[in-house]
C-alpha cells in the first residue's frame, strides 16, 4: 500500500511538472495573445484537477475542487481557440466555465441527495462540449493550412475524450468498487501522459498552434520567400492568376483540393505555401477574405443598390446568407445591410419646379 501511495506521488508530481511547463511556455512570451493566456489559466485548473483528485475523498467547498471543475469549460475555450483563427474568444464562450463553476457550487449547498443529479448533468455538459470539439477538428481538418495544427486535430480530440471521462469517472464515483490506491495510480498515470504528451507538443510547435492573427498577417513577407524554388515561384504565379483574373473564388465548392488540381501543383505544397509565404492559416479564411471583399465593393456601389444582399452573397461563392453574413461581420464589424447603408450614397431628391411660363396649347385644328 504503501509503495502505491509513493509511486502516485511521484507519477503525479510528473504530471504537474509536465503541466505546468506546458502553462509557462504559453504565458512566457513577449507577445501574449488571448489564446495563451487562456491556455495557461486552464492549465493551472488541471494542475488543482490533480492535486484534488489525490486523496480518498473530496471535500466541500474545497477551491481545487472548484478549479478542477472549472477547467472542463477552459478546456473547451482553448480547445477552440487552437483549431479556430480568432483574434479573442467571443465573450459568450465564457458561460461555459461559469456554468461549471455553478455546477459545482450547487453541489456543495445543495443536499446530497440531488448531488448525483447535479454532477449527472454537468457531465452532460461535458459530453456535449466533446461532441463540439470532435465536430470543430473533423470539418476543419480538410481546411487546416497549418500543418502541426493539422496533426494535431484527432490527437487533441482524443485528449479531450480521455480528460473529460477522467474527470467523469472520478466526480460520479464510477470507480468506487475498485481498490482507491489503484485507481489513483491508474488516473494519475493516465494525466502524467497527457501531461508529457501536451508539453512536447507545445515545445515543438507552439508558435505555430497559438499565433495570434497579428502575428501571421496574410500579405506580410515571410522568411521562407527567400527560399521558393522556381516550380514554387511557377505555382504562386499560377495561383495568382487563378485567384485575381479568374476569380476561382466565385466557386461555392472550391476546394484546397479542387485549387490544387487548377494550378498543377500537389495539394501538400499548394498548402505550405499559401501558409508559409502568403501567411494564411486557414483555406476557408483565405478563400472567403477574397470573397467579402468584392462583395463590400458590390455593397457600396450604387449601380447595384436593386440586387438584394443574398442574390450579392451567393455571386461571390458564399452557399447562404448565414456564412455570409457571419464572414462579414467579422471581418467588419457590421452586417452588409449596415454597410449598405453606411457606404451607398445618397440619391439626391427629386422636385418639381413651377415656371412663370404656361405650357402651350395643343392646337385643336390638328
Amino acid at each position: 500500500m504503501t509503495d502505491l501511495m509513493e509511486i502516485d506521488a511521484i507519477v503525479r508530481g510528473v504530471a504537474i511538472g509536465g503541466f505546468a511547463a506546458s502553462g509557462l511556455v504559453l504565458a512566457a512570451t513577449p507577445r501574449p495573445s488571448p489564446t495563451r493566456w487562456l491556455g495557461a489559466t486552464f492549465f493551472l485548473g488541471v494542475i488543482a484537477h490533480v492535486i484534488s483528485a489525490w486523496g480518498p475523498e473530496l471535500k466541500r467547498f474545497d477551491p481545487l475542487w472548484a478549479a478542477s471543475v472549472i477547467g472542463a469549460g477552459l478546456f473547451w475555450m482553448f480547445a477552440l481557440d487552437l483549431l479556430e483563427d480568432r483574434p479573442r474568444p467571443p465573450p459568450w464562450r465564457f458561460a461555459a466555465p461559469a456554468a461549471a463553476f455553478l455546477f459545482w457550487l450547487s453541489a456543495q449547498v445543495a443536499p446530497k441527495a440531488w448531488c448525483e443529479t447535479i454532477w449527472g448533468a454537468y457531465i452532460a455538459m461535458q459530453m456535449m462540449m466533446v461532441t463540439h470539439i470532435l465536430l470543430v477538428a473533423w470539418r476543419g481538418w480538410r481546411g487546416d493550412l497549418v500543418p502541426q495544427r493539422r496533426r494535431l486535430r484527432p490527437i487533441l480530440a482524443v485528449s479531450a475524450c480521455v480528460y473529460v471521462l477522467e474527470v467523469a469517472a472520478r466526480d460520479m464515483g464510477w470507480l468506487n468498487d475498485l481498490p482507491h490506491d489503484v485507481v489513483d495510480l491508474a488516473q494519475a498515470a493516465l494525466l502524467a501522459v497527457l501531461a508529457l504528451g501536451t508539453t512536447l507538443v507545445l515545445l515543438r510547435a507552439e508558435p505555430q498552434l497559438v499565433a495570434a492573427p497579428s502575428e501571421t498577417s496574410p500579405g506580410a513577407a515571410r522568411s521562407e520567400t527567400l527560399d521558393l524554388t522556381p516550380a514554387d515561384r511557377l505555382i504562386l504565379a499560377r495561383l495568382d492568376k487563378a485567384m485575381n483574373d479568374n476569380e476561382v473564388w466565385r466557386g461555392e465548392d472550391l476546394s484546397i483540393g479542387s485549387l490544387a488540381a487548377l494550378v498543377g501543383a500537389p495539394e501538400h505544397r499548394l498548402r505550405k505555401l499559401i501558409n508559409g509565404t502568403l501567411g494564411h492559416r486557414n483555406f476557408a479564411d483565405y478563400v472567403n477574405g477574397r470573397r467579402i471583399e468584392a462583395a463590400k465593393t458590390a455593397l457600396s456601389d450604387p449601380e447595384q443598390a436593386l440586387k438584394s444582399v443574398s442574390t450579392i452573397a451567393y455571386e461571390h461563392g458564399f452557399g447562404s446568407l448565414g456564412p455570409f453574413n457571419r464572414a462579414f461581420r467579422a471581418a467588419f464589424g457590421v452586417t452588409p445591410t449596415a454597410w449598405r447603408q453606411q457606404a451607398t450614397p445618397p440619391i439626391a431628391h427629386l422636385r418639381l419646379v413651377e415656371t412663370a411660363q404656361a405650357a402651350p396649347k395643343a392646337d385643336k385644328r390638328a
